[in-house]
C-alpha cells in the first residue's frame, strides 16, 4: 500500500506535457474519423436508444432559473415517453418482471447488525425522552406543591389575623356582639360563642346564660344542684311542730359561777 501511494504521488508530481507548436486543428481529418467511428445508418433504434428532444422555439432565458430547471424536466420527461413507446413498438422487454429478484449489495448479515443498531438508537433516545419528561414532570410537581403549601400557609395567617381580630373586637366591645357578627372573609375560623374563663367548662354558657338541652333535663329531674344529703333531716322547728322554741338558761362556765355564788 505504501509503494502504491507513492507512485501514486509520483504520477501526481509529473508536470503534463505541452502541446506542441507545430499542430495543426485538422478539420477534415477530424470529420473522417467520425465517419469512421459513427453509427451505419442500416443499425437499428434499440442498438443506440438515442433520443432526441427539440427545444421550445421562444427560448429560455439563462437567468430565469425556475424556467430552465422546468425546460429540463419537460425535456427529460418527453424523452422518457417517447422511448417508452418505442419500446413497446418493437417488443423489446424493458420493465423489471414481478418475480425478478436482485441480490442485495450488502448480505443479510450486516443488514441485521444495521437494523439492531438502528432499533437500539431508536430506543435509547425514547428512554431518553421518557427521563426527561419524568423530570420536567416532578420538578413541575415540585413547584405545584410549594406553591400549594405558601398558599395554605398564607390562608391560615389571614385566618389567624381574623380571628384575633374578632376576638379583640368582641373584647373591646364587652361580648355584646353575637354570632352572626363574625367577619365573612374568614370563613374557616371558627370563634368562640364566648370569652369563657380556663375552669368554664361550659365554654362561657354560664355568662351567656345558654343552657343545653340535657343540662336543662337535668335540672328538671334532679334540680339545680347543691348538698341534698341533709335536706330531708329535721330541724327543731319541724320537731316542735310549728312551735316556737322556749327561752332556756344558758348553760354556760359564766352561768355556772353566777349559780356557785347564789
Amino acid at each position: 500500500m505504501a509503494e502504491h501511494e507513492e507512485e501514486e504521488e509520483e504520477e501526481e508530481e509529473q508536470p503534463l506535457e505541452e502541446a506542441r507548436r507545430d499542430a495543426v486543428y485538422d478539420v477534415d481529418g477530424l470529420h473522417d474519423k467520425l465517419e469512421d467511428i459513427a453509427w451505419d445508418g442500416e443499425v437499428g433504434w434499440i442498438h443506440s436508444l438515442s433520443v432526441s428532444v427539440p427545444m421550445d422555439e421562444g427560448g429560455v432565458s439563462v437567468e430565469d432559473d425556475l424556467a430552465r430547471e422546468m425546460c429540463f424536466y419537460t425535456q427529460a420527461l418527453e424523452g422518457a415517453r417517447e422511448a417508452y413507446s418505442q419500446l413497446q413498438e418493437l417488443g423489446a422487454p424493458f420493465l423489471r418482471p414481478s418475480d425478478y429478484y436482485a441480490e442485495m449489495v450488502k448480505s443479510d448479515t450486516h443488514m441485521l447488525k444495521v437494523k439492531d443498531r438502528l432499533l437500539s438508537d431508536k430506543k435509547q433516545i425514547e428512554e431518553e425522552q421518557e427521563r426527561r419528561k419524568a423530570r420536567e414532570a416532578k420538578k413541575y410537581a415540585k413547584e405545584v406543591q410549594a406553591e400549594k403549601m405558601k398558599e395554605r400557609a398564607r390562608q391560615k395567617k389571614h385566618d389567624f389575623e381574623s380571628v384575633k381580630k374578632w376576638r379583640k373586637m368582641r373584647k373591646d366591645s364587652d361580648f355584646t356582639q353575637g354570632e352572626d357578627d363574625f367577619p365573612v372573609d374568614a370563613p374557616d375560623a371558627k370563634p368562640k360563642r364566648n370569652a369563657a374563663a380556663p375552669w368554664d367548662r361550659s365554654g362561657g354558657k354560664k355568662l351567656a346564660g345558654h343552657k343545653s338541652k340535657s343540662r336543662q333535663q337535668r335540672d328538671a329531674k334532679f334540680g339545680y344542684g347543691g348538698r341534698k344529703g341533709l335536706s330531708k333531716k329535721n330541724t327543731a322547728d319541724s320537731a316542735a311542730g310549728g312551735l316556737k322554741r322556749s327561752a332556756r338558761p344558758s348553760s354556760g362556765p359564766q352561768s355556772f359561777k353566777k349559780q356557785r355564788r347564789k
